[in-house]
């Protein structure tokens, strides 16, 4: 086997690698409901299809934070009192399974609904 055989093995199975991700992006079932809790109680839920955007005022255990539900399907924390903001950084929750997490305000927001059944991070 030459070097160039080798080279053209690889980029093939760049290729190949690169569609299957961006097919299983494409094909992820968008959620319907998210799931607010903090300190493990359900403080809130969201409709997420509901194609009315939504802003909630929560609570968490070092104060208010501002959820909003886009009403496209995707959900984020725009305020949070927590140090850090890593939960305002967040990329909008949108898929089932997919979680914000704000660790000081002991606030967990999780997208719930029907999923394809894949799992990207697993494939």
């Amino acid at each position: 086997m030459k070097r160039g055989d080798r080279i053209t093995g690889v980029v093939l199975l760049a290729a190949v690698a690169l569609v299957i991700v961006f097919w299983i992006v494409m094909h992820r079932t968008p959620g319907t409901l998210a799931v607010v809790r903090v300190d493990g109680k359900v403080v809130a839920t969201v409709d997420l299809i509901s194609h009315e955007p939504k802003t909630l005022d929560v609570t968490g255990v070092l104060g208010p934070m501002v959820i909003v539900a886009d009403g496209k399907g995707s959900v984020r924390v725009t305020e949070s009192t927590c140090p850090d903001q890593i939960c305002v950084r967040t990329t909008p929750a949108r898929s089932p399974g997919d979680q914000i997490i704000c660790v000081p305000n002991r606030m967990v927001i999780t997208v719930e609904g029907k999923g394809t059944g894949i799992d990207a991070l697993t494939q």
